[in-house]
């Protein structure tokens, strides 16, 4: 299955022109004070960190995490199919129909999720919107957590909607005579990555704007804007409502003159292939306006103006008219106490812009506001009252009070302080602002919304106030649990390692930076390990209260040498084992104390994307890389082990040749392995059932089959190896038969991006541990319904007839069980099903209760009635019972139990005969 030449990660040396992505200031180090429509598209620029701190962090940028999600987005011929998205949505969208009569078995209910957080870390956050009506209700978009609301100026939010064609909130406008008119613009456009626009464009998309006219109740699609894939701003006239501006990634600027229903592309034939990041209406004139313009090359930006309401546009004459530089993205901001005033922050410079004839020409400010603003993050306010007093923010906030000239910090924070967290991505006044008596402030993160009660007077020891609280909104890459201390550990986009403990949905802080990759020690979980981008492997040695870098002796930490999430995995055999993928597998055998390294695969040219280790045989390890080669060793332990290519790319190549997402191997059983592929493609789930020799796909077919999409994790019961919950770009989904059928439904995650699925270690219920890139964590206890005979029939009765659960419907809450009874003596007049609650008392007596005294000799009755069901016999000697489950969650886990009996003339006296009794659990 050998895939065309196409975009790749170079294992041999740095990526071109690498970025030293994502790294953040260490945990320990020193912190600075202080209608219902299809599914869900999560954005593909998933990280974040920035350039020089204050605090010496070196210049970093999220091309690298863009950058391997897309890899995992590819076919084998390097592409991504026309339409893929909206196929993969239309599949599983037909599962979910077909999910209600199906009753495959795989023990979760939409009942048993619950979210666990945090609700103190929200995640990236774009746009925020306010009643100027009523200032305690705040609309705010999360980029890949949907829309939220708030009633109470920030102190609590709810979801709006859970179930959009997307949840990737890029903006948001509220009509300026009527706030409960709301327009909401997805897709996050703001990603570099120009070598790769053309593909970009074909698939990570948003969905159009959508519209709300009830204050968001109810939603439905603005006409003709199916087909955009990033709005990253809506401007709506003041005096003419119905003229709305939209810039757009691709697509440049679109312009509507009644209210939305019909849209004309303008500002065409300024630059090939345009896109804009911003536009804006003059708040003293909207028949002028401004806007950001680049080609999709990326080669330059630009600003352009026009004076006809956005009808024709024009270059600015100097200044701003062309700005070199792939990161040179142009912020815009008017001065609306100086009609014909605009502003422009110039992202990787940091220089400030100023024009005094509505955008014609510009003058520079300054040399630089040392902000650390770029193409992904370039916030820019000016005060409405007062033209001098400017806010800019990248990755800290500065203030100026003399028109740009100069600058002060004002906030550098990071995860989980008072201070607002770095990326900061827009600036919104308070409604009632007016300069003097109300300079409230709102403010936009990677970390959620943060709020000052005055802007000039704040600074970085006072006057900020976080307002995420109850926002889950947090990117997970992934995340293990166990059952002590009911643990959570996850990694997360820009957010560090988090950990969230028993009820309480707060999470702290593990480690800093990009979390990636978790594993917890499941003998001892006071250790733990995680990492933050490219193997900056880290250990916990107290559950998860803090950890120190285990780094030392690890050759592949960096850019270029792992991938920017890159796999971990604890040896299930011996939790002093750690395997780390970069270039090579490395491995330490003194993972809890130590940690030294060794390197025991060597590079093969396509880095380590997923391992695995087989319970019960420590030496057979698996190992997939990105190209989609999968190897595997059988003496996985010893100093220096034998790789074998299971799948070589080349004469010996039974698997897709995509990312080999995750590699599983059954719990219950050895010779049982799963890779699991990325690629918009069909058949992403393959099964080996001989330790990797042979495979086959395992994805099912028709309405009940994944969906041609991504597939990031997979996990096996370890009581049932049949039972599988699949991990996927669109949601997650389950199999009770092996991967024939596959189910989902619209509840608990919902249609969010589901990264990793696993089982939580420990004693306790089996409870499967979700990582969501926009929705946080959730969890639920998984209980199978069960049934096994116990006991005996009538003694002396050489062919006794036999009760059994139908398989198909089981005790399960909510659902119909099904008792079916043969063996029976056709022609008699019924069969009864007795159903109680235990099998050791009943009215008073113990169990089982001989029933000789009534005849029926050597007959005992073996189980409670709280019921009794009577049924036909069939000509075939078959009798069936069905009864409707109560849906509450309190039935979980109840013991059931069953009893038939039938009359059979010539038995005994009594002439009526009993099967052996069947013990039930009720699941979900």
């Amino acid at each position: 299955m050998r895939r065309a030449a196409r975009y790749a990660v170079s294992t041999t040396q740095p990526i071109p022109n690498p970025l030293p992505f994502g790294y953040r200031r260490p945990a320990n180090s020193p912190m600075p004070s202080s209608a219902r429509l299809p599914l869900s598209l999560l954005l593909l620029t998933a990280a974040c960190s920035l350039p020089t701190s204050d605090h010496g962090e070196p210049l970093t940028f999220p091309n690298e995490a863009a950058k391997w999600r897309y890899e995992r987005y590819l076919d084998e011929h390097g592409g991504i199919p026309a339409r893929a998205w909206e196929q993969a949505i239309a599949a599983r969208e037909r599962t979910v129909t077909a999910t209600a009569t199906l009753d495959n078995g795989a023990g979760v209910s939409p009942q048993a999720w619950t979210q666990r957080g945090p609700d103190n870390v929200a995640g990236r956050t774009r746009s925020i919107a306010i009643d100027p009506t009523n200032p305690q209700r705040i609309w705010v978009g999360a980029v890949s957590g949907g829309l939220w609301k708030s009633e109470d100026g920030g102190s609590t939010w709810t979801l709006v909607d859970d179930w959009w064609s997307n949840l990737s909130v890029g903006c948001i406008a509220l009509h300026p005579q009527n706030p409960n008119h709301i327009r909401v613009g997805t897709g996050e456009g703001f990603w570099s990555l120009a070598h790769l626009q053309r593909s970009f464009s074909h698939f990570v998309r948003g969905a159009g704007m959508f519209e709300s006219l009830d204050g968001g109740a109810t939603w439905t699609q603005v006409p003709g804007t199916a087909s955009w894939q990033h709005i990253t701003r809506i401007a709506i006239s003041e005096s003419n409502p119905n003229l709305i501006l939209a810039s757009r990634r691709p697509g440049g600027i679109a312009r509507s003159t009644d209210g939305g229903q019909t849209w004309t592309d303008v500002a065409g034939g300024l630059v090939a292939n345009p896109f804009s990041f911003q536009v804006l209406f003059d708040p003293n004139d909207n028949s002028k306006a401004v806007a950001h313009l680049a080609p999709a090359s990326v080669t330059s930006h630009h600003v352009i103006r026009s004076t006809d309401g956005g009808q024709t546009w024009q270059f600015a004459s100097s200044g701003l008219n062309s700005v070199a530089g792939e990161f040179s993205r142009i912020e815009l901001a008017y001065a609306a106490a100086d009609p014909g005033m605009v502003y422009a922050s110039v992202g990787s410079s940091g220089k400030i812009w100023r024009s005094t004839d509505d955008g014609g020409t510009w003058v520079q400010r300054t040399g630089s506001t040392n902000t650390g603003t770029s193409y992904y993050y370039n916030a820019f306010w000016v005060d409405p009252t007062d033209s001098d007093r400017l806010l800019v923010g990248g990755v800290r906030i500065r203030r100026s009070t003399n028109g740009g000239q100069s600058f002060t910090t004002i906030a550098n924070g990071y995860i989980l302080t008072t201070e607002p967290h770095p990326d900061i991505h827009a600036f919104v006044p308070d409604p009632g602002f007016n300069g003097t008596s109300n300079r409230r402030v709102y403010v936009a993160t990677d970390g959620g919304v943060d709020v000052a009660a005055d802007y000039l007077t704040v600074s970085r020891n006072s006057g900020w106030t976080t307002l995420e609280r109850t926002m889950r909104s947090t990117q997970f890459y992934a995340a293990a649990g166990h059952h002590s201390g009911d643990k959570l550990i996850g990694g997360t986009q820009d957010n560090g390692t988090l950990r969230v403990t028993g009820a309480s949905p707060s999470a702290n802080l593990v480690f800093g930076g990009d979390g990636g990759h978790v594993q917890i020690d499941p003998t001892n979980p006071n250790y733990s390990y995680g990492e933050y981008q490219y193997l900056g492997v880290h250990r916990s040695t107290n559950g998860g209260s803090s950890a120190s870098t285990i780094t030392t002796g690890l050759g592949d930490v960096g850019s270029g040498r792992s991938n920017f999430i890159a796999p971990l995995k604890l040896d299930p055999n011996e939790p002093n084992r750690l395997y780390a993928g970069g270039r090579s597998l490395w491995r330490t055998s003194n993972a809890r104390t130590g940690a030294n390294w060794s390197a025991i695969k060597g590079n093969v040219g396509s880095l380590i994307a997923s391992i695995a280790v087989t319970p019960g045989v420590p030496n057979r390890v698996f190992v997939g890389h990105n190209d989609g080669r999968l190897y595997r060793t059988t003496n996985g332990t010893s100093g220096s082990p034998t790789w074998t290519a299971i799948d070589d790319n080349a004469g010996n190549d039974p698997l897709p040749d995509r990312v080999v997402t995750r590699l599983v191997v059954d719990p219950s059983n050895p010779n049982q392995v799963y890779a699991c592929f990325g690629g918009f493609a069909a058949d992403n789930v393959w099964r080996s059932a001989d330790a990797g020799l042979t495979w086959t796909a395992v994805t099912g077919t028709g309405p009940l089959a994944l969906p041609a999409a991504p597939v990031y994790g997979l996990a096996v019961h370890p009581d049932d190896g049949d039972v599988l919950y699949a991990a996927t770009e669109v949601g997650l989904f389950a199999s009770g038969d092996g991967g024939v059928n596959w189910s989902t439904n619209n509840e608990g995650p919902a249609n969010v991006v589901c990264e990793e699925v696993t089982f939580a270690h420990g004693t306790g219920p089996r409870r499967l541990v979700l990582a969501t890139l926009g929705r946080g964590m959730w969890t639920a206890d998984v209980v199978l319904p069960t049934a096994a005979p116990f006991g005996t029939a009538c003694a002396g009765h050489a062919t006794p007839p036999q009760l059994d659960v139908d398989p198909l419907q089981p005790a399960r809450i909510g659902r119909m069980l099904t008792l079916a009874a043969t063996g029976l003596l056709a022609g008699q007049p019924g069969a009864w099903v007795a159903l109680g609650l235990s099998n050791t008392t009943w009215s008073g007596g113990t169990l089982p209760h001989p029933l000789d005294a009534f005849g029926m000799t050597g007959c005992a009755l073996q189980t409670s009635v709280e019921a009794a069901l009577m049924s036909p016999i069939s000509a075939a000697g078959e009798a069936q019972w069905s009864l409707p489950m109560p849906a509450s969650p309190g039935f979980l886990g109840l013991p059931l139990y069953a009893q038939a009996f039938a009359a059979e003339p010539n038995a005994n006296p009594a002439g009526f005969v009993t099967t052996r009794p069947l013990a039930m659990t009720v699941g979900w």
